[in-house]
């Protein structure tokens, strides 16, 4: 569950409290953004003055934090503390503030900031669905990945790396297309579906169209309990921890499901071992000849 994965990794409440708020109420929405933006104060703060902040009510407050799949307030309220004090730390060589004027700058916070939130990304990642992933991955018969929007050029790279350590995969851009094949898979089928957002349409009816086929759906997205992670059989989860699901719409950083497809794709090569090593050796021959002096 996620609420284990809060306790157990450090940064792991907040991700938990952003990956989940688009499912929330908008009353127990309001209490989330107070718990978010006053995190760091959060230790000082009882369920009341939650409350009010939020202009909420006192029980509203005990039962957001149950929503989010904490046994209450005491209990958020504790790892939230924790984890104010790691994120502090970690923080404290970055820079204060940046020169906007100055790209240079700009580039060179941007690199800080996610060298800082580095640690934190795979907070809500499960070990077992890890495991479980990489497993189904290894063992299906045929494989095909699906990502529209800013993570179609993900599932496109993905797709090839697969394909070059031996474990062939397909990956189609047209949406109906993708629909059409994900019916026609079987039980012994994969569709991995790669969406930030968990929400587009067109990969979400990939998703459904591949389970109503009896195929194992794979996901790999920024936030629990969405429609495409209702849909899965393992969810992978990879967030920033400070991007809010409006900022995942509107700033589309697919940049901590970019890393986690390269941990899979090494996790992957290592699960396939002898098998991945002499594909990986014929695809180099193959790129040798395209490769100028």
């Amino acid at each position: 569950m996620i609420p284990d994965q809060a306790q157990s990794q450090l940064g792991g409440v907040i991700a938990t409290i952003r990956s989940r708020m688009p499912t929330l109420q908008p009353t127990e929405q309001a209490v989330a953004a107070v718990l978010l933006e006053r995190s760091t104060e959060i230790v000082e703060l009882n369920s009341q003055q939650v409350a009010d902040a939020a202009g909420a009510s006192r029980a509203t407050v005990v039962r957001t934090c149950q929503s989010l799949g904490f046994a209450g307030y005491q209990q958020l309220r504790v790892l939230l503390a924790r984890d104010a004090g790691y994120r502090a730390a970690a923080a404290g060589g970055a820079p204060s503030a940046v020169n906007p004027s100055d790209p240079a700058s700009v580039v060179h916070a941007t690199f800080l900031h996610v060298a800082a939130t580095a640690a934190q990304m795979p907070a809500l990642l499960s070990a077992d669905a890890v495991g479980r992933a990489v497993e189904t991955l290894a063992t299906a018969r045929r494989l095909l990945v699906v990502g529209n929007g800013l993570s179609a050029p993900l599932a496109s790279d993905i797709a090839a790396r697969m394909t070059s350590i031996g474990r062939p995969a397909e990956a189609p851009t047209d949406v109906m297309n993708q629909q059409i094949t994900a019916r026609l898979l079987s039980e012994t089928d994969v569709i991995l579906v790669i969406s930030g957002s968990g929400a587009n349409t067109s990969s979400v009816r990939a998703a459904a169209a591949a389970r109503a086929a009896g195929a194992a759906v794979l996901a790999i997205t920024a936030f629990d309990r969405t429609p495409l992670t209702e849909l899965a059989t393992v969810s992978l989860i990879a967030t920033m921890p400070d991007l809010t699901f409006r900022e995942e719409i509107t700033l589309t950083s697919r940049l901590p499901q970019a890393i986690l497809i390269e941990a899979i794709v090494a996790a992957l090569t290592l699960r396939l071992g002898e098998s991945a090593v002499t594909a990986k050796a014929l695809a180099l021959d193959a790129l040798s000849d395209n490769l100028m002096e």
